[in-house]
């Protein structure tokens, strides 16, 4: 086959070299009770790459190797965009929106993300919308009356008696619970923060 015989060296085991087949492939063989034995050797090289070869993107996804722990929708967003390697404008423009708002949307600047928007970047990342959201976004997703309603009645509170707990009129409390009016986030914060002391 042409394969190039080399000089049978030992190394500082037992086995020699028997033959070069490339530069990173070698037949090696020994002697052993009386027989001898063959065994093949492939020598793996690799440069490591260091973080300033890495680019924007590859250096996030190394820091944030999962995307279901990140705290907001925006580095969420951004995960999945350079997970899929995607310019900023062809999300934009999935999502049925100018490029400047979408840059807004991975700048964590909002609170609340318009959830048709997000159903489709799920789509185009094909992946679940919940998993574009954070706490705050999915508490309203999954209906924040309902949750107000359960955690004020597992406390045996009337509107009224809740209401003063948090410092707010009852005619807002019962509008939380109809979800006429959405709960702001540093609100749900507290929410939060009391649901957990409980």
């Amino acid at each position: 086959m042409g394969n190039e015989e080399v000089k049978r060296e030992p190394f500082s085991n037992p086995w020699k070299i028997h033959r070069k087949i490339s530069n990173c492939f070698y037949v090696l063989y020994r002697l052993q009770r009386g027989r001898i034995r063959y065994a093949p050797l492939y020598i793996h090289s690799f440069r490591f790459i260091t973080n300033r070869h890495l680019t924007k993107a590859q250096t996030f996804l190394f820091e944030n190797p999962n995307p279901q722990i990140l705290p907001n929708v925006s580095d969420k967003l951004k995960w999945y965009r350079y997970y899929n390697e995607l310019l900023q404008s062809k999300v934009a423009k999935a999502m049925e929106i100018d490029r400047t708002t979408y840059s807004r949307y991975e700048e964590n600047v909002i609170d609340v993300y318009p959830l048709d928007k997000l159903e489709f970047a799920a789509k185009l990342f094909q992946i679940e919308v919940t998993e574009l959201l954070d706490d705050y976004n999915l508490f309203l997703y999954n209906g924040q009356g309902s949750y107000i309603k359960k955690l004020r009645k597992s406390l045996k509170l009337t509107q009224s008696e809740f209401a003063k707990m948090f410092y707010v009129p009852l005619g807002t409390l019962k509008k939380w619970e109809q979800e006429r009016v959405r709960l702001q986030k540093r609100t749900f914060e507290k929410l939060l923060e009391f649901s957990n002391i409980l």
